[in-house]
C-alpha cells in the first residue's frame, strides 16, 4: 500500500524525505552513499516511470491533462508489490474533472507537511527564480498544475486548497509543520515511524541513537553543502540553491507588507489554526 508524503511545494517534503530514506532503508544504501543518492528510495507521483505500461504516452501528447485518468491504475500497479510504499506527491488529494488522485484500495495513509505561507512564497520564488508578487499569486491560484516528465501533470491548486484536501481525506494521517520540523527533528521523526509503524507487520525499531545520527547526516547545512559539493538534480534548471536556508521568519524582513496582508486575509483561518496567525 502507499503512504503518501504529501505538502505544497518548498514545504519540507524533500526533507522529511531525506530524514526517511536514511532512517528506514539502511539496508538498501551502500556504506558510501551520500543522502541524495538514499533518498531515490522514496519516489515522486507523477512521474514517468509510474505510469509505465499503464498508459500510452502519445495519448499524453495530444493532451497531457488525460493523465489523471491513470493516477488510480499507476497506483494500482505500484501497490502490486504488497510492501509499504512511501511516495512524494505536491499534488492535492482530490478530484480533477471526476478523476480522483486515489482511493481507499491505494493509499494506507499520509504524512502532510506544511509550512507557513509567507515563507513558502518566499521559498518558492527563489526556487523558480521569480518575483514575490508571482510565487503569492500562484499559492492563490486555484487551478495551478505543473508538469513533470513533460507529459505527466501535477494538479497543486492554491496552498489552502491543498492542505484542507489531504486534511479532509478520509485515509489516517499525520501532519507535521515544517517549524516543529525544524526544532524538534528528532521528535517529529520519531513519531513519524511511529505513525508508519500502525501500518506494518514488521515493525520499525525505534533507535534513539540512530535517529540523532539520521538527524545530524540530514541537517539542512549539511544538505546544502552537499549541493555545493555534487549538485541536485531536483533543483532543476534554476542557479539558486535548492537548499538555501530553510529559515522561519524570513519573510517578516523580506515580504511587502502589502503580500503579508493578502496571504494572511486569503489563508486567515488555516493560518489561525496553525498558530501562523
Amino acid at each position: 500500500m502507499i503512504m503518501w508524503l504529501a505538502s505544497y511545494p518548498k514545504s519540507g517534503n524533500t526533507w522529511m524525505r531525506a530524514l526517511l530514506s536514511c532512517y528506514l532503508f539502511e539496508e538498501h544504501h551502500k556504506k558510501d552513499a551520500d543522502v541524495f543518492s538514499k533518498m531515490r528510495l522514496i519516489q515522486s507521483f507523477p512521474v514517468r516511470r509510474a505510469f509505465k505500461g499503464v498508459v500510452n504516452e502519445e495519448i499524453l501528447k495530444k493532451n497531457k491533462f488525460q493523465a489523471f485518468k491513470y493516477f488510480i491504475k499507476a497506483q494500482e500497479k505500484i501497490n502490486k508489490d504488497p510492501k509499504l510504499h512511501i511516495i512524494k506527491t505536491h499534488n492535492f488529494c482530490g478530484a480533477v474533472d471526476g478523476n480522483f488522485f486515489t482511493n481507499k484500495e491505494n493509499t494506507i495513509g499520509s504524512i502532510y507537511i506544511v509550512r507557513d505561507p509567507r515563507s513558502v512564497a518566499i521559498s518558492y520564488a527563489h526556487y523558480a527564480n521569480i518575483s514575490y508578487e508571482k510565487s503569492v499569486d500562484l499559492m492563490l491560484d486555484e487551478k495551478r498544475i505543473a508538469t513533470h516528465d513533460q507529459y505527466y501533470p501535477e494538479a497543486r491548486l492554491s496552498w489552502k486548497t491543498n492542505l484542507l484536501s489531504w486534511l479532509s481525506s478520509p485515509s489516517p494521517k499525520l501532519l507535521i509543520k515544517y517549524e516543529d520540523l525544524l526544532n524538534e527533528t528528532a521528535n517529529v521523526l520519531k513519531t513519524t515511524i511511529k505513525f508508519i509503524n500502525q501500518f506494518i507487520k514488521n515493525k520499525i525499531k525505534i533507535d534513539e541513537d540512530k535517529i540523532l545520527k539520521v538527524v545530524k547526516e540530514c541537517k539542512f547545512e549539511n544538505l546544502k553543502n552537499l549541493e555545493n559539493e555534487k549538485g541536485f538534480n531536483e533543483k532543476g534548471s534554476n542557479t539558486t540553491n535548492f537548499f538555501r536556508n530553510g529559515q522561519l521568519s524570513e519573510w517578516e524582513k523580506i515580504l511587502s507588507l502589502y503580500l503579508i496582508k493578502k496571504l494572511e486575509q486569503n489563508f486567515s483561518k488555516e493560518m489561525k489554526e496553525l498558530d501562523y496567525i
